[in-house]
């Protein structure tokens, strides 16, 4: 999808794991729905399904209420991964100083 900007996990990392806890840090707290994901990652709706199970599972995602038929989901990404998160945007910025 364009214009979806790749963030420091998913520069180190790459997946679509890593691109849904990038998004997840972009908008810290707020409770995001899958749709919401697919639509700020530009994965599709089964990538990103997986992605959350997974993350469900590492227990870095947890299911928060049910808005309509939507299950919304929360990430309290800085604070389980808070030092892979500061290592990651180091590193991107080490190579953003090298080019």
């Amino acid at each position: 999808m364009k214009g979806v900007r790749e963030g420091a996990l998913t520069q180190v990392f790459g997946g679509p794991t890593a691109k849904v806890l990038d998004q997840a840090m972009y908008v810290g707290s707020m409770e995001q729905t899958i749709p919401m994901l697919v639509q700020s990652t530009g994965l599709t709706y089964k990538t990103v399904k997986k992605a959350v199970v997974k993350l469900n599972r590492l227990g870095l995602v947890k299911r928060s209420r049910k808005v309509g038929n939507a299950q919304t989901y929360r990430f309290d990404v800085r604070k389980d991964l808070h030092g892979l998160i500061e290592w990651a945007e180091r590193l991107q910025v080490d190579r953003f100083k090298r080019r």
